[in-house]
């Protein structure tokens, strides 16, 4: 069977409280978020999901696939906000490599950034390493702009950028 890869109608986008208990029909997502983790990114950079995620300002948003042919929903993307009372921090944003260059980290970023600003947040800050192009497109396509680099931050040689996006203006 050849299967497409889902149109954003396919989609599901969820906000997951995991401060507590990881509830039983969670478990499977969350072991496919911490298994992309380690899949995708360097030892270094990859989250702690079991400690990070209890605490009160971190929130998770994914995006499933509910089509999937095995019957659970498939993990198409997430990612990571730590928040302030004015201010939003975002830690990790990963889409998983069928899923990417379809508008779904636009969509999902779009979203939580519209509600965001309506929950009073002023801004949403990122670091991304430099030689991120994709990522750094897709940032400054929505509107973050360049305000800080820091070098070796990624480790020698490996400079991040510091973007900000001004929720006032975002729309």
């Amino acid at each position: 069977i050849k299967r497409s890869w889902p149109s954003m109608a396919t989609c599901a986008f969820w906000n997951l409280d995991l401060r507590e208990t990881v509830k039983p029909s969670q478990q499977p997502v969350m072991d496919q978020i911490k298994h992309a983790e380690r899949k995708i990114f360097p030892r270094n950079e990859a989250f702690d999901f079991d400690s990070e995620l209890k605490k009160r300002n971190t929130e998770l948003i994914v995006v499933l696939d509910r089509v999937e042919l095995s019957g659970d929903p498939a993990l198409v993307a997430y990612a990571v906000y730590v928040h302030t009372s004015k201010a939003s921090l975002l830690q990790k944003l990963c889409v998983l490599e069928p899923y990417r260059r379809k508008g779904i980290a636009r969509r999902m970023l779009q979203q939580q950034h519209e509600k965001l600003a309506l929950r009073g947040r002023r801004n949403v800050q990122l670091w991304v390493d430099e030689e991120r192009l994709p990522a750094k497109q897709l940032y400054s396509s929505i509107g973050f702009e360049e305000v800080g680099r820091l070098e070796d931050y990624y480790g020698p040689r490996r400079t991040a950028l510091r973007m900000v996006l001004d929720l006032y203006s975002f729309g």
